[in-house]
């Protein structure tokens, strides 16, 4: 075994005198501590900072600084590391301030090196403890938002934290992008990242929903724990989250229904008019702005204000397109998994002409494409014979003069240019022309030309707060 197995734990010890210091550091490390010491209680904490110790031992009456001062700090820069006080001028004052400020024991001088060695084991054995919970928690998380939102786009890691952010709240969501985008699976991750992750989670195609879907089921003739098809949709997510997809779809004559339920959070049963509380979240989906779906009558206006809180904008493929690769990767790999076979990989060729269409049918249509290529072809690697033509977006010089093709290239360059541009630089036109040397009005005008305009003022808001991780975009009406 080697030396470094061997040892327990770092433990920083801070004393005025030398020799003490030099007894401390024998009998820990005879005990295989790693032992860091200094006499100067002014070096503490950045020796706490580098160091990061599992514990902190500190003399209480030392010149200019006292051990509760270093407790201060300690506790300010790394809160989870337990700091022991030791001390030959042990008051009662002086234990109750050193408990109160957190420290996790307190060693009246003189002390044996059992005592020490013990309660410094405890010690070292609780900050091991939390860090493990903390990695192991961080490893759940990170495996979870793989499975469930893969990327590494700007507008991907906002979604992920704004997710973490919104979980925790009670209220009603509102997730709007393009078909495919993958609206449910952020859903899934606000559920299974709530405090209803034991719940149900129960999708609902909003164009099916009838009135007699939001009503309970009648007492006579209904087994309510088993027969699930005669379940109102608020009892089937009882304690969990109702997602109810595409609400633009939902019949008008049924959402007043629904919006009283989710005020009240109580609907009638079927058949009579007596009240059953519910205990649900809704999280609604939306594929087009829910304003244009008030103006054209099709959404009730005091829905679409309940609706209209918590609101998540997901990117269509077309504008995360550096994404592609990661999310081929995802894809072949989930496949093997599945069918027990080896991963199979993406050519760079392939790969390179994935990221020139536009897939219009999102994420959803590039799985459709992978698992399917994954499936039919017999090589490791799928090679650009594999993708399918309409997969693939037609010749840019096909029929075109070099004038033509090169004014079309053109194009594409600069709102791809752009597009990057407003993303790093968070929306600030005024930031993002000195850094691309085009004067601000120059480049007014070529967002303008290419229909960036609205994006720009989306990373804007994004930076001022509406949609940032200080907190989640209030889109209900102003008060």
């Amino acid at each position: 075994m080697s030396e470094n197995k061997k040892i327990k734990g770092t433990v920083l010890v801070i004393d005025d005198e030398p020799d003490l210091l030099e007894s401390y550091a024998r009998i820990l490390e005879a005990g295989r501590y790693k032992c860091i010491t200094t006499s100067d209680p002014f070096e503490a904490s950045s020796l706490a900072l580098s160091a990061r110790p599992n514990a902190v031992i500190t003399d209480f009456k030392m010149p200019g600084k006292s051990g509760v001062d270093i407790l201060r700090d300690v506790r300010r820069q790394i809160p989870y590391v337990p700091v022991i006080i030791i001390s030959a001028y042990a008051t009662v004052e002086g234990v109750v301030e050193a408990v109160k400020l957190g420290a996790f024991d307190y060693l009246p001088k003189p002390f044996t090196s059992d005592q020490l060695i013990i309660t410094v084991r405890r010690a070292v054995d609780q900050c091991r403890l939390y860090l493990e919970n903390i990695a192991l928690k961080d490893k759940l998380q990170e495996d979870f938002f793989n499975h469930h939102l893969v990327g590494k786009h700007p507008r991907i890691l906002k979604i992920i934290k704004m997710i973490e952010k919104v979980s925790a709240a009670k209220t009603n969501i509102l997730l709007y992008g393009e078909q495919g985008v993958g609206k449910e699976q952020v859903a899934r991750a606000i559920h299974k990242n709530s405090e209803r992750a034991n719940g149900p989670f129960v999708p609902v195609d909003s164009a099916t929903l009838t009135r007699e879907n939001l009503e309970a089921a009648p007492v006579k003739g209904a087994n309510r724990s088993s027969d699930s098809q005669n379940k109102s949709v608020f009892e089937a997510a009882e304690g969990g989250v109702l997602y109810l997809e595409k609400i633009e779809d939902l019949d008008i004559g049924i959402q007043a229904k629904l919006l009283k339920a989710l005020q009240d959070k109580e609907t009638v049963r079927r058949g009579g008019w007596e009240a059953v509380r519910i205990d649900v979240r809704m999280i609604a989906s939306s594929t087009r702005d829910l304003r244009e779906a008030l103006n054209d009558g099709q959404l009730r206006e005091d829905l679409y204000y309940h609706l209209n809180i918590l609101k998540i904008e997901i990117p269509p493929l077309r504008h995360r397109k550096e994404d592609i690769g990661i999310l081929c990767d995802h894809f072949l790999k989930e496949y093997a998994r599945r069918e027990d076979t080896r991963p199979k990989t993406l050519s760079f060729e392939s790969l390179s002409k994935l990221m020139e269409y536009n897939w219009p049918g999102n994420i959803s249509e590039l799985r459709d494409v992978i698992e399917t290529e994954a499936s039919l072809s017999n090589s490791d690697t799928l090679a650009l014979k594999d993708i399918p033509e309409n997969a693939q977006p037609p010749g840019p010089l096909s029929g075109l003069t070099f004038k033509e093709a090169k004014r079309v290239w053109m194009r594409q360059f600069e709102r791809q240019f752009l597009e990057d541009l407003l993303l790093m630089n968070k929306g600030n036109i005024s930031q993002a022309s000195e850094e691309a040397g085009i004067a601000r009005m120059s480049l007014y005008r070529m967002l303008k030309r290419n229909d960036l305009t609205k994006l720009a003022l989306h990373e804007r808001s994004v930076e001022k707060g509406r949609l940032s991780d200080e907190g989640p975009e209030t889109g209900g009406r102003r008060k």
